[in-house]
């Protein structure tokens, strides 16, 4: 049974500890003596927003990130080993070229990179079309899915963008380096038609004129479609940069587990629901306090991925004074208002959601730690073991 099978088979209550400081997933001498230098580079999903405790304000990097599990737990116990962990939530593929790959040391040996989503506006799709964050009606919906489909098909602009992106990163790495490139996963069951009549707009309780965005089967169909042909796209151009660049596709790992919104039989809301693999409204992890989770009002960086989104967010609350935000209820329409009127206070924004609600559709630790499997399988089998190394179950705790 290879590796990826058996975490999907590992109980939930064991992944868990995963959302712990030191991640516990340790593989009994499966050290790869020969990766000294690793680094990471890419978006939110490689800087592992939300799952277990932050690392750095600015770009929201994680400690139960993908990178940073496969670093502390399934690369082995290798002192010599240094990480780099340059991902960095909102960035475009453009914004790893210029930012994060100067960065990178020279003659690396392994390098994991998840780019390409923000490129074609993943983000800006699953706020018109779902969250609405900024009030986004049904034709800024469409609107953003067909700018999306036009930067994805044909060899547009993601092809030519991550393509760019690999060659960049080809002087960086030693002659035998590795490079990993990571998909996306849908997000969406599409089964049955139990979420019809879901809404998890933001402004559910405020009657604005505008039209909330439903979960119907129709909206999460089309959705799908855009993850898989971006992961098409990115599969072709790894591919085509050589057998030391490699694709992982974990999206079917995904969707085995029923770890998908909406699933079959699935009645939404259900934030906590067992094998949900990514975050939804107030899900709430394992260790995690959720009285602090659901808690507002902090000030946050200004330039910093949630000073970006609480920016716009103030901006509509100034707008509409009668307006405030209820952590159970999202934003409804009071006498009062909670926020500042100025907003934007010298270097830091007044952030009003919880950290609850700003990492959904990110993934969760156990989704991270499949990836980080995924990864360690690939490179067993390039050192000729086609099977996890025997005591790997027996290892956890």
């Amino acid at each position: 049974m290879l590796l990826s099978q058996q975490l999907l088979a590992i109980p939930a209550s064991l992944f868990s500890l995963v959302s712990t400081e030191q991640v516990p997933l340790k593989i009994p001498d499966a050290k790869y003596p020969w990766i000294r230098r690793y680094a990471s580079i890419g978006d939110s999903y490689a800087a592992g927003l939300g799952s277990g405790s932050r690392i750095d304000w600015s770009c929201s990097r994680y400690n139960n990130s993908y990178p940073n599990i496969l670093h502390a737990s399934f690369l082995g116990d290798d002192p010599k080993r240094n990480h780099q962990f340059l991902a960095c939530t909102g960035a475009a593929s453009t914004d790893v070229i210029e930012k994060q790959i100067p960065a990178l040391h020279d003659n690396l040996d392994l390098l994991t990179i998840s780019a390409g989503g923000n490129d074609v506006g993943l983000t800006v799709i699953l706020n018109n079309c779902i969250y609405q964050f900024f009030m986004a009606g049904e034709d800024d919906c469409e609107l953003a899915m067909e700018e999306a489909r036009q930067n994805i098909h044909n060899e547009t602009q993601l092809h030519r963008n991550v393509t760019l992106l690999y060659e960049a990163v080809k002087p960086k790495m030693n002659k035998h380096g590795i490079v990993y490139v990571t998909g996306y996963a849908t997000f969406f069951g599409i089964a049955d038609e139990l979420c019809d009549s879901v809404t998890w707009a933001v402004w559910d309780g405020v009657e604005s004129g505008q039209t909330k965005q439903f979960l119907t089967l129709e909206r999460r169909i089309s959705l799908n479609k855009l993850v898989q042909s971006v992961n098409l796209v990115l599969r072709e151009a790894t591919e085509a940069m050589g057998p030391n660049f490699r694709f992982i596709d974990y999206d079917k790992h995904i969707a085995e587990g029923r770890g998908r919104y909406c699933e079959v039989g699935v009645q939404e809301p259900a934030p906590n629901r067992w094998g949900l693999d990514f975050y939804e409204w107030n899900t709430i992890d394992s260790g995690e306090n959720s009285t602090e989770m659901g808690r507002t009002g902090d000030d946050v960086p200004k330039g910093s991925f949630e000073g970006d989104i609480a920016e716009r967010i103030n901006k509509t609350l100034q707008e509409h004074p009668d307006w405030q935000f209820d952590p159970d209820k999202g934003f409804v329409n009071k006498s009062k208002t909670m926020v500042r009127e100025e907003g934007i206070i010298g270097d830091t924004i007044s952030w009003m959601l919880p950290d609850s609600w700003k990492r959904v559709f990110h993934l969760r630790p156990q989704a991270h730690a499949l990836i980080a499997a995924l990864i360690s399988e690939d490179l067993q089998k390039k050192e000729g073991k086609d099977t996890v190394h025997p005591n790997f179950l027996a290892a956890l705790p």
